[in-house]
């Protein structure tokens, strides 16, 4: 049993605390509101409650995941990492090129691990189309389209592009594993000053020298929560339900649909699995799974998009 520190229960933080006694790690919390401590005590009677600076300074703590707010990434992540502790930080690594840097380097300097949680490189529906794809089972590759969905409620402090766009570009980016190019974006906010509806479209250029057309619908405001990824080929073509982790594969002509079995998995606890067991040997495997460097690059295509937003100039 190691000690593990969770800064920030809110909404997704509390989900860390669960799987991580799910591993029968010993979980020490931390959060500025006393509403998320109380109400994470109540689930979990185990855990221990820490201030920021205990949980750096207690040497028996070596992994803690942070779960804070996009601008609040890189600070605590750099102090987290200049006290040695091994980190997974939940996705964008920061809202910033520059800071993205400065943690990349300071994890390299303190010979910890820096994690994102760009967690659709867990999910097995998503490991299964790129086995298909890279087997050719669709021919060649026209386009892939996703629907990112779900009613969400106003936030004042982000914007959709950054939050959720980064998961289909990191989907694309494990899948294809190619360079962008011509990004273009519109993205709109309806009852928020930030995007809550956005479209991204660019074309990846594979390593055969091969073009891919990349749709990408992102909306806070349909009440149908989507997570949906169709992929165009010469030859079939393929629909991936992210969620329910159910694939099928349709024929072109014949227009027959084959069911693809997948065995579900629990993409957030395979992710913190991974983490812990990372942490013990001090080596975080590179590509596929996500490090500062490809966290990075996908911060970068998406911050990109955000610059392209042709309706922001």
């Amino acid at each position: 049993m190691m000690k593990v520190g969770v800064i920030g229960v809110g909404y997704w933080g509390i989900k860390h605390v669960d799987e991580y006694i799910q591993l029968d790690q010993n979980v020490i919390i931390c959060d500025k509101s006393d509403e998320n401590i109380k109400i994470c005590k109540e689930k979990f009677d185990t855990v221990e409650v820490k201030n920021l600076e205990s949980i750096l300074n207690d040497k028996e703590i070596t992994c803690v995941s942070i779960c804070t707010t996009n601008d609040t990434h890189y600070d605590i992540a750099s102090k987290c990492l200049i006290a040695k502790k091994h980190v997974f930080l939940e996705k964008p690594i920061s809202t910033n090129i520059e800071d993205a840097d400065k943690l990349i380097e300071l994890s390299e300097k303190n010979n910890v691990i820096l994690q994102v949680g760009h967690i659709y490189r867990f999910n097995n529906s998503v490991l299964k189309a790129r086995e298909l794809i890279n087997n050719f089972e669709l021919g060649d590759i026209y386009s892939v389209n996703f629907s990112w969905t779900n009613l969400e409620p106003i936030f004042n402090d982000r914007g959709i592009i950054l939050d959720l766009g980064i998961h289909p570009v990191d989907i694309i980016d494990n899948i294809f594993c190619g360079d962008y190019e011509n990004i273009k974006c519109r993205g709109w906010g309806f009852r928020q000053k930030n995007e809550e509806f956005a479209i991204i479209n660019y074309k990846i250029i594979t390593s055969e020298n091969k073009s891919i057309f990349v749709n990408i619908e992102l909306s806070w405001l349909n009440p149908i929560r989507k997570r949906e990824m169709i992929v165009i080929g010469s030859e079939k073509t393929l629909q991936v339900d992210c969620v329910n982790q159910e694939i099928s594969l349709i024929d072109n002509i014949s227009k027959n649909i084959e069911e693809i079995p997948i065995i579900s998995n629990n993409t957030i606890r395979d992710e913190l699995e991974f983490f812990i067991n990372s942490s013990k040997t001090n080596q975080l495997i590179s590509a596929p799974y996500p490090n500062g460097s490809i966290a990075k690059h996908i911060l970068e295509i998406v911050l990109n998009a955000e610059i392209e937003n042709i309706d922001k100039k």
